[in-house]
């Protein structure tokens, strides 16, 4: 019997950080190397199903995710993605997921958050202050 096909959709979210957190995350990438121009972060939700989502399913899911706050403009620079730890479910997924299906969402499997860094300028290699070792 075949397997389904699962599907993968990618949406941009909201910024990540405050502007306090973006000059201090800023910073600290600046100390590691004085190349750094600029720091950017932005939500960015995947959301996994067994099918292609219809036009009003997509509508409702982009409803439940967005927060109110405006896009932020794209970014430049180098493109840090940061996820949960392979083989793990974030708390934020489950409850994501749970109120997705709750409002009838039956082809979404599991929704989850990373993080989108773009950091402009700068020539070593800058994701270790991006992340937790242990949990993404």
């Amino acid at each position: 019997m075949p397997r389904p096909v699962q599907r993968l959709l990618q949406l941009r979210g909201p910024r990540a950080l405050s502007e306090p957190r973006l000059a201090k995350l800023l910073a600290s990438l600046k100390k590691l190397d004085a190349g750094v121009r600029s720091a950017a972060a932005e939500f960015r939700y995947f959301i996994e199903s067994d099918s292609e989502l219809q036009a009003p399913e997509r509508r409702l899911l982009e409803r439940l995710l967005d927060d109110g706050s405006p896009r932020p403009p794209p970014a430049p620079g180098t493109l840090y993605l940061v996820v949960p730890r392979l083989g793990t479910i974030s708390p934020w997924s489950s409850k994501a997921s749970d109120i997705a299906h709750n409002c009838g969402l039956a082809p979404v499997k599991r929704i989850e958050r990373g993080t989108a860094f773009y950091i402009d300028g700068g020539a070593k290699d800058l994701s270790a202050p991006l992340h937790d070792r242990m949990t993404q």
